[in-house]
């Protein structure tokens, strides 16, 4: 894999930001209704990534992601479990919970952007490395 791949892997990670920004952005003007599609569709595509990931991870990104999950599934289980609730109260409080998990979730891709733009300059050193050390052996 060439330093260029993996900038071009890097700048996926910005593109798909964006596209999540702008569907939040739309969402906001939504119906109540339409939310819940949303949330629907959007815990089957973060499933279906988080699957994926599982499927090529290191160990040390699996034992994150599963730390990571386990929160997930915690908040959501609190946030199901008074889903239904009529109480306005209890709805604000779901609310601030709810948007509490969203920035976690928001500091944790953040945090793990910054870990991917580490292990992509690590690699463009590692070749370059390799590359030098290569010309200087011949």
């Amino acid at each position: 894999m060439t330093d260029i791949d993996l900038s071009a892997q890097f700048d996926k990670i910005s593109d798909k930001a964006k596209s999540a920004s702008d569907k939040l952005k739309a969402a906001g003007q939504g119906t109540r209704d339409r939310l819940e599609t949303d949330v629907v569709d959007a815990r089957d595509r973060a499933s279906a990534a988080a699957d994926r990931l599982n499927d090529k991870a290191s160990s040390q990104w699996q034992e994150v992601r599963a730390k990571w999950q386990a929160h997930v599934a915690k908040v959501k289980s609190n946030v199901r479990d008074t889903h239904d609730r009529i109480d306005a109260d209890l709805a604000a409080n779901d609310a601030d919970l709810a948007e509490g998990y969203a920035l976690d979730a928001i500091d944790f891709a953040q945090a793990t952007i910054d870990e991917a733009e580490s292990a992509v300059l690590d690699a463009m050193y590692a070749r370059a490395n390799a590359v030098a050390l290569d010309a200087k052996a011949r």
